[in-house]
């Protein structure tokens, strides 16, 4: 083999050297929305005097606040009677945070966390469509998840011999789901069982399958954060499906979890602890 030289090429480089194209750099997109926390509008001194009611309520949301526990029963105040400029001015200064819940049935409750983590409103609908109930609940989750979500709920029934040979990683993870829901005692802590989906090659075949056997139950709760987190309870008692979503809407996380609520949906201690110092300087600004 002959030494040849290094052929050198001179490259232009710098303005005008290049192509005239309308070359375009192609970036992955950036989430391009964050739900954060934004202090409310406070109404002026002359609107504040008009309504009585809603000061007070907000001194026994406070009271309410700053003695919860998280794993307490919701503690809840009726705003039903509330006059509605009272009502309106309650609206203004709690506003709406992060996570909303739907509870399907005869009575149908929306339930909406305030910008005050742990402060729930919830109402409560008629099969008319009429609005039967307004309340402002504390609580690291709302009494009517925990009291309704598995109330009509069937153990998993599961016949091996019954499915298709066709199926790849849904009969065992149906046999798992089997045992841990046989097994959970909501009086027992433990930590929950959690099987991520995410992680199995499942077929259209797998995914119809699954559907049918866990079915849906009546609660679902969205979490909007840095994305979006979705969870609902399932038909089979204990058991829910939790999935997150990036901030254009794919699929990212699938997972099963069998416990009594997952910690995900729930207002931690330190959340209610901050909500209460938060509606006390708003307090002190109103006063």
């Amino acid at each position: 083999m002959q030494k040849r030289d290094i052929p050198l090429f001179n490259v232009p480089v710098g303005p005008g050297s290049q192509p005239e194209e309308d070359l375009v750099l192609d970036y992955m997109p950036m989430p391009r929305e964050m739900d954060t926390y934004f202090p409310p509008v406070l109404p002026e001194a002359e609107e504040l005097q008009a309504c009585p009611h809603a000061v007070k309520l907000l001194e026994r949301l406070q009271a309410l606040l700053e003695r919860y526990r998280c794993g307490e029963p919701g503690i809840q105040l009726n705003l039903n009677e509330l006059p509605e400029a009272d009502l309106e001015l309650i609206n203004q200064v709690l506003g709406e945070g992060e996570v909303s819940l739907i509870i399907e049935g005869d009575a149908k409750v929306q339930a909406q966390e305030t910008v005050l983590a742990g402060v729930w409103r919830l109402r409560e609908f008629n099969t008319g469509g009429e609005m039967v109930s307004d309340l402002l609940e504390v609580a690291d989750l709302p009494q009517p998840v925990k009291q309704r979500a598995f109330r009509d709920a069937v153990p998993l029934k599961l016949d091996a011999d019954k499915l298709s040979a066709e199926l790849l990683n849904v009969p065992s993870v149906l046999v798992e789901l089997a045992d841990a829901t046989g097994a959970f005692r909501p009086e027992q802590v433990s930590t929950p069982h959690v099987i991520n989906l995410s992680l199995l090659p499942f077929s259209p075949a797998d995914h119809q399958c699954l559907e049918a056997h866990i079915g849906r139950g009546p609660v679902t709760i969205l979490s909007r954060g840095y994305g979006n987190c979705r969870i609902s309870c399932c038909a089979v008692n204990t058991l829910w499906r939790v999935q997150y979503f990036n901030s254009t809407d794919q699929l990212i996380l699938d997972t099963l979890e069998v416990t009594d609520v997952p910690e995900v949906a729930c207002a931690a201690q330190e959340d209610l602890e901050d909500s209460a110092m938060r509606l006390h300087e708003i307090r002190e600004v109103l006063i």
